[in-house]
């Protein structure tokens, strides 16, 4: 059984869980039935809280990586690394009795953009659900605008790509690119909402030549392979889109040597500026200095 399989099978045992029915009978006879399965609390409410609940939990971490994704900008435009900045921010103390006066910093991970069934719809059914039941006109411009930057992640990842060819004087156009990752969720194989997906067709209508690599998944709706060598022998770039744990410790000095021209552009954090540059790459990454 796959990660994500024991993922799904832990959080409806062991999570909480919010039951709304219609009327009292329904909502009591659903406390009942999930009884049987959850170990954790239940949380009777009407149908309307329940629905509304549920969207909002997925909208409150689209906001809050949108939030690191923005943060991630603006320290890449002053020349500090985003990773650092999120560390001593979630350092700062709360005080447990008094959380409102101090409460608890949870600043989210930025990346190459957001996947998945739910933190990419829920937002709009919840825009959608105001805007026809609600009694009166409410604009969630912060949930929009963040789902907006959540979107334009994978673009600012092409950039990032564009930036460091032209510093090896190589064009996107032509350029075959090595994008690791299909899935949108680590060691899994779904790909629903992949940003992989997006870079890869951004990249592919400029003229360049992707190639999609991973391990894990089976189907897709686009050419992958799961031949590692095929994707980064004679690659222009590599640009890591999953934090895969097979991508987390690859021999560097293997990959340059395979490669035509050496460049990492790396969304998820997986490897150090630094040392990337020591060993002759060019490397940009989402949240790092330029």
């Amino acid at each position: 059984m796959n990660v994500s399989w024991l993922a799904v099978f832990k959080n409806i045992v062991y999570l909480p869980r919010i039951v709304g029915g219609i009327d009292e009978e329904s909502t009591q006879r659903g406390v009942d039935l999930y009884k049987n399965i959850v170990k954790e609390t239940i949380h009777p409410t009407t149908a309307l809280t329940a629905e509304v609940s549920k969207v909002v939990e997925n909208t409150y971490r689209d906001v809050n990586i949108a939030f690191a994704n923005e943060v991630a900008l603006l320290c890449e435009s002053l020349g500090i690394d985003v990773f650092n900045v999120r560390k001593l921010v979630n350092t700062l103390p709360n005080d447990p009795s008094n959380p409102s006066s101090n409460p608890v910093r949870n600043m989210h991970f930025p990346g190459a953009g957001v996947g998945g069934h739910c933190l990419p719809k829920d937002p709009w059914l919840l825009k959608y659900g105001v805007d026809t039941y609600g009694k009166f006109k409410v604009e969630p411009h912060v949930i929009i605008r963040s789902r907006e930057l959540n979107m334009w992640m994978p673009t600012h990842m092409v950039e990032l790509l564009e930036e460091a060819l032209k510093q090896a004087d190589k064009e996107l156009a032509n350029s075959k690119i090595a994008i690791l990752g299909v899935a949108f969720l680590e060691n899994s194989d779904d790909t629903r909402n992949t940003p992989a997906k997006t870079i890869y067709e951004i990249l592919e209508k400029r003229g360049a030549k992707p190639i999609l690599h991973d391990p894990y998944v089976r189907d897709f709706d686009l050419p992958f392979t799961k031949d590692y060598n095929e994707v980064v022998c004679d690659a222009d770039a590599i640009v890591i889109v999953t934090k895969h744990k097979e991508y987390q410790n690859l021999d560097l000095q293997s990959l340059k040597t395979k490669m035509n021209t050496p460049i990492i552009v790396d969304g998820r954090n997986i490897y150090q500026k630094e040392e990337c540059e020591r060993l002759g790459f060019i490397f940009k990454g989402v949240g790092k200095p330029h």
